[in-house]
């Protein structure tokens, strides 16, 4: 993965110059929804283009440094306003947390693959009030508040 990290700090500023470019990273290339298991540079476009829709010097390359690219469609990207404001419905990029714990922030809506439920992703200090798997102190129906608890002055 070194190469791809390196690779990216050479490219990053060109790839993210690509008409229709939103953000670019390392992660595993996808065909469907199977994870290759391959390293590849994940190039985020607000929508995918047929090659004839884009000029040549705007197509995302197969490789960049002999490195594959997998080219992954997000949408519009926007950036929020007030991400500590009480908001309904709480939305990606907002302040929450447990309730016994700080803040940070709501990373994104999730499905379980076997249940199908939708959950909240974000970091194990913001959901869990703790710094690792081992140090978890919540649990299952603990309150999560939006915004979190430092972010509101309650909790600090």
């Amino acid at each position: 993965m070194d190469r791809f990290f390196n690779a990216l700090k050479k490219n990053r500023r060109k790839i993210l110059g690509l008409k229709n470019v939103v953000g670019v990273g390392v992660g595993y290339k996808h065909v469907g929804e199977e994870n290759t298991g391959k390293p590849a540079f994940i190039i985020y476009v607000e929508k995918k283009m047929p090659p004839a829709g884009l000029t040549r010097s705007h197509i995302v390359p197969r490789q960049v440094d002999g490195l594959d690219t997998d080219v992954v469609e997000i949408g519009v990207v926007k950036m929020l306003g007030v991400r500590t404001t009480r908001e309904r419905p709480c939305q990606p990029g907002m302040s929450i947390g447990h309730y016994q714990s700080t803040a940070g922030t709501f990373g994104a809506v999730v499905k379980d693959k076997a249940t199908r439920q939708l959950m909240v992703l974000s970091n194990n200090h913001v959901l869990a009030n703790g710094s690792s798997i081992q140090e978890a102190r919540a649990k299952a129906g603990d309150p999560i508040l939006q915004p979190g608890g430092c972010d509101t002055s309650l909790n600090c």
